[in-house]
């Protein structure tokens, strides 16, 4: 059932009809407030379906969901319609890095290596690439050379810790990095927030993670500079931070929040594909629409000309850009602060 959920999230919701009309704003926004001074550009993707590599619009994606940026300014791409894992350089240039672009199941270099709809990324400061192999139900690790190996997770459906393969998880969605290694997972079908050491020892971290009190249907993840650990809580429609001791709190109230990036400046920034937008808690909580004018389409321009159609994930890179995989045009885009 949580596999057809999130199915239904990522592919449904995906091809609503792009006469769609906006739907209400995000509880709690304060769309009164001046948003920031921003641009939004089209980084890669023609916007048709599609896996070919190339520059900028010559490059083609079919639902990209995770992002992540490393230090050269690169950008990665879970492509998960295309069960691949895209490269794109500061340049525009996109290449794949790994993936045979059909669904299955295969350890191996670049394209030798197989995925199952991969949804999230994080990469750490060796340039190791964990993925989120969602329909393989692991946890996946490319390394700098591109060789791919399974981090953790059986394969089986489960919610076991363990050790490696020794654990399972059930359809995860999102993984981020934590200063000192440690890999954290959104366990979407268990309504788990996993924990995997540098060791590849499994474990489920925080009070309430599966109750009532905890996660519904999470899907985004990200760590913040001071340590906490921000999550998309979609079935709940709220931002929840784990703190260092555990406890969970809820800090916003969006409709249907996925990805999200807590960024080195303090802020948080949030997509909301029911919304066509993204928005931001900024470093004192306020709420804001950062872009995207509601109305579905793929319109570059500043934050309230800017168009989205279904922003899934997002990610930040280390100038402070930010980067949406806007999944329902098939494109990355690409936010200017000014």
């Amino acid at each position: 059932m949580k596999r057809i959920l999130f199915l239904l999230l990522i592919t449904t919701l995906l091809v609503t009809s792009c006469a769609k009309k906006k739907g209400p704003d995000p509880i709690n926004i304060d769309t009164t407030t001046p948003r920031v001074i921003v641009t939004v550009s089209t980084f890669a993707g023609s916007g048709n379906r599609g896996s070919a590599d190339g520059t900028g619009a010559a490059a083609s994606f079919f639902q990209p969901t995770g992002l992540v940026a490393d230090a050269a300014g690169n950008v990665y791409v879970a492509d998960l319609g295309n069960d691949l894992i895209r490269k794109i350089s500061a340049s525009g240039v996109v290449t794949t890095i790994a993936g045979t672009g059909v669904q299955g199941f295969a350890n191996g270099t670049g394209r030798a290596a197989a995925f199952f709809e991969p949804s999230g990324l994080a990469m750490d400061g060796a340039g190791n690439l964990f993925v989120a192999d969602y329909g393989n139900n692991q946890i996946r690790k490319i390394s700098p050379a591109g060789v791919v190996t399974t981090f953790a997770g059986s394969g089986a459906i489960g919610s076991a810790d363990g050790t490696g393969t020794g654990a399972s998880f059930y359809v995860p969605t999102g993984v981020a990095l934590d200063a000192v290694g440690n890999l954290y997972v959104v366990d979407f079908g268990n309504s788990h927030i996993r924990k995997i050491s540098p060791a590849g020892v499994v474990s489920t971290l925080g009070e309430g993670a599966g109750t009532p009190g905890g996660f519904s249907g999470p899907t985004g993840i990200s760590i913040g500079a001071n340590g906490n650990i921000y999550i998309a809580d979609y079935g709940n429609n709220r931002i929840k931070v784990i703190n260092s001791s555990g406890v969970i709190t809820s800090i916003a109230y969006f409709d249907g929040p996925t990805g999200l990036a807590a960024a080195a400046s303090g802020n948080i920034y949030v997509a909301l594909p029911g919304l066509n937008q993204v928005a931001q808690i900024n470093s004192i909580g306020a709420l804001s629409v950062f872009a995207g004018t509601g109305d579905p389409g793929a319109d570059n321009g500043d934050a309230v000309t800017s168009s989205f159609f279904q922003p899934f994930g997002v990610c930040t890179d280390a100038a402070g850009n930010i980067y949406v995989a806007d999944s329902g045009n098939n494109l990355i885009r690409k936010i200017v602060i000014h």
